[in-house]
């Protein structure tokens, strides 16, 4: 980085000139310039200046050049605190002000929120005596700004300070949490407001001088919110969260709260599991075999699979002369003896767990259509083939986890069977069925409830009594069995379309038959206050899930690398869910990139627009540039780094490592023969970097943010530290500590342009 040079002036006096519409400019009058300069770090006066006015400049400096890096950053001033350095320097509040006021525009009460924001209780400034004699006006402006705040009656509050709360983050039920406000004098009562749906309590907090407390022990397990009122001399005002989720605004009417979330006490997660890698495997399209028996397996059914003749064949989308509509039913023959063979390739990427796509018979190449929860498909291979797996698997330090689809059936299947494939009496063809009071039938036997309405996939009715037995209860459930088998635990498809006590029997029948397996749900959203079917569900409260699939997490890690988001933004993101995750499902937390059910990672990266808003024929014809290929290709170096970087489990679609592409599915799921090409050595070098590091497998973690570009993730354990450094910008970034580069990436602290680099401190 080059050394920035400017111009700051001091002044002898100043006048003040209204208009005839009541607005303020200012005129100074005796102004002497000095030049400075900036090396990245700290500012250095050129010119001849007595101390007091070096530091008078220094601040000036400070505060002008925060302001215009935020504007360059195309960021609001609410936003200036994020490029002016920590620490306190008694002249800023005021010098900050004064420039908020007479170079900004800014209102009076608009200038204050923002100091408020920038310098929290340290906000006031102090009476500085010889700084009438250098700038006048910010002299001035220092009385100004303490009658302000009092008068408009500013307080502060940040979920993320002990100071403001004790203890921070999620807690368990029962656990006392402490709750504070500093205030600036305007304050003269306040209460704390905290609510939920269909439920709201007040509570008065206790004056002592600047600071207004109480204490409050919830008794149930709850996603809360939480906000203060405040009787001020100027009225009834609220403090709640601005836009960062954490740190506290004045608002005049009760804006949305603080998020506190309390779980259920004692509710721990699977140790094994926390911080591995996880590898998800569309088990059609991953290690491949002989299928054709299976092929005629599934022919002899009356169904109407097609193997392809090799892996370099487009996957099908589009429907065959004799259907209406498209059929995923196209197979290349993956296996689980395939993917067997492929468990030392995995090893050396640093795998610890492997996701299955689901396994069990069904007609289609998704499996998302069960025939028999009973049966390995048997294109896949048999029970044995699994038991192998696992086995192999575990010998090398590597858990199975099973695709669990509860929520339907496929309408082909011995449960429902509606083209009479099966000997057994479905529920489609007799009301006499064992199966039929697993569905709901509106009009017997062609108009039934059905997921997201579609006809081969009917739904069934989880509160039934047999089907909770068959798949949950008993001894030998399908819950029960392949955990007994190997596996290692279950991936919950939609588990929003299971209701809360059907997933907390699943978790309580798969822990009593293998304590340390692993339940993850499929959800979309953020898991804590995600609402389902009219009511607000416990995914992450203790009582059902370890993990969900971190969906929220490859929005935030893309828009960061698109620059649709801003570090900042990334920053509060991740903070989020450090903070409002409980602590056990936090550390196990699903952090994926790509999956099934999303665009390929390169290829969402290659693009300015959206992927997924293009028709099946339009992503058909997609294809990338070798100038795309480049630009994804170094976005996706940025991403996996965040991705490995964070606390949970990083999650590698198949085929992400070698900059697999496609668009959603079925393009997503093309097949893919491992030849340690794309990004396969970056993928296999962050493996073993995080495997080894107990800082990033289970250590606590920072987030810096030097600029709207660079990211800089901060992990520590009891004996290391590990800082990942993550450069969007055009420019070179100073890291701002002394270590040893673990990537390679450079050989010093200067990260290039849009690269990255893992530090070991020293």
């Amino acid at each position: 980085m080059d050394a920035v040079t400017r111009i700051a002036k001091t002044c002898g006096s100043y006048d003040e000139l209204w208009s005839q519409d009541g607005r303020l400019s200012i005129a100074y009058h005796d102004e002497r310039s000095y030049r400075l300069s900036f090396d990245g770090h700290n500012w250095t006066v050129l010119d001849d200046a007595d101390d007091n006015t070096c530091t008078y400049l220094i601040c000036s400096a400070t505060i002008n050049y925060a302001v215009e890096r935020c504007a360059k950053s195309g960021l609001s001033l609410e936003f200036v605190h994020e490029f002016l350095p920590s620490g306190q320097n008694a002249l800023i509040p005021a010098e900050l002000l004064r420039v908020l006021l007479d170079n900004c525009g800014l209102s009076i009460f608009d200038a204050c929120a923002i100091i408020v924001r920038c310098f929290g209780k340290s906000s006031a400034a102090p009476e500085i005596p010889w700084l009438h004699s250098v700038q006048p006006r910010t002299a001035s402006l220092q009385a100004v700004l303490n009658n302000a705040l009092k008068n408009f009656g500013f307080a502060v509050h940040d979920a993320y300070d002990e100071t403001y709360r004790f203890p921070l983050g999620a807690v368990e039920d029962g656990s006392t949490v402490t709750f504070s406000i500093y205030s600036f004098g305007g304050v003269k009562g306040a209460k704390l407001c905290v609510y939920t749906d269909g439920y709201y309590a007040e509570y008065d907090m206790q004056r002592s001088g600047a600071r207004f407390s109480c204490s409050i022990s919830p008794d149930t397990p709850a996603a809360l919110w939480y906000r203060f009122k405040l009787c001020t001399e100027s009225g009834k005002h609220w403090l709640c969260p601005g836009n960062d989720g954490h740190f506290s605004v004045l608002s005049d009417t009760p804006a949305d709260g603080f998020r506190l979330t309390v779980f259920k006490r004692g509710f721990t997660t699977p140790e094994w599991f926390a911080g591995r890698i996880m590898y998800q495997i569309f088990p059609d399209r991953f290690g491949f075999g002989d299928a054709s028996e299976g092929i005629e397996y599934h022919r002899a059914l009356g169904q109407t699979p097609e193997l392809h003749e090799s892996i370099s064949e487009p996957v099908r989308w589009q429907a065959r002369e004799f259907e209406k509509d498209y059929a995923p039913d196209d197979f290349y023959g993956g296996s689980l003896r395939g993917i067997r063979k492929k468990l030392p390739y995995l090893k050396e990427l640093g795998v610890g767990v492997i996701y299955l796509n689901p396994i069990f018979e069904a007609r289609s190449n998704h499996r998302y259509d069960t025939s028999d929860y009973g049966k390995i498909d048997q294109i896949l291979g048999d029970e044995q083939d699994y038991v192998n797996l696992c086995a192999e698997a575990a010998r090398l330090g590597i858990g199975i986890i099973n695709d669990g689809v509860f929520s339907h059936t496929g309408a082909d299947s011995i449960y429902f069977n509606r083209n009479g494939s099966y000997p057994t009496l479905g529920a489609y063809q007799s009301k006499d069925s064992q199966f039929y009071p697993w569905y709901d039938f509106r009009h017997f036997p062609d108009d039934y409830r059905c997921w997201w309405n579609f006809k081969d996939l009917p739904e069934v009715n989880e509160l039934n009594a047999h089907w909770q037995d068959y798949i949950i209860r008993s001894e030998d459930s399908i819950v029960r069995r392949w955990l007994r088998l190997g596996a290692s635990g279950w991936r919950i498809d939609v588990a929003d379309e299971l209701p809360d006590e059907v997933l907390s029997l699943i978790r309580d029948a798969a822990k009593a038959e293998k304590p340390d397996s692993v339940i993850i749900g499929e959800v979309w959203e953020d898991a804590v206050t995600k609402t389902s079917y009219g009511k607000m569900r416990n995914y992450a409260l203790g009582y059902s899930l370890d993990s969900v699939m971190n969906y929220p997490f490859r929005s935030a890690v893309i828009d960061f690398a698109l620059k649709r988001k801003t570090a900042f933004e990334l920053r509060d993101f991740l903070l989020g869910q450090y903070h409002n995750y409980p602590q056990p499902m936090y550390r196990c937390l699903m952090n994926l990139l790509g999956s099934h059910d999303v665009e390929r990672l390169h290829t969402a990266l290659a693009f300015d627009f959206d992927v997924k808003t293009l028709d099946r024929s339009q992503q058909a014809e997609l294809t990338l540039t070798e100038e795309q290929k480049l630009r994804a290709t170094r976005l996706q170096r940025l991403c996996v780094t965040i991705q490995y970087c964070v606390p949970g489990v990083p999650c590698l679609y198949y085929g992400d490592e070698e900059c697999l592409d496609g668009g959603r599915d079925p393009f997503n799921r093309k097949p893919f023969e491992p030849s340690n090409a794309g990004l396969h050595n970056f993928y296999a070098r962050l493996g073993e970097i995080r495997s080894c590091s107990p800082a990033l497998t289970g250590g606590g973690m920072q987030i810096f943010t030097p600029s709207a570009d660079v990211i800089i993730i901060l992990r520590h354990a009891e004996n290391e530290k590990i800082a990942c450094v993550i450069n969007r910008s055009n420019d070179y970034c100073i890291v701002p500590f002394s270590g040893t580069p673990l990537l390679g990436s450079c050989e010093s602290d200067i990260v290039p342009p849009f690269s990255v680099e893992i530090y070991k401190l020293t």
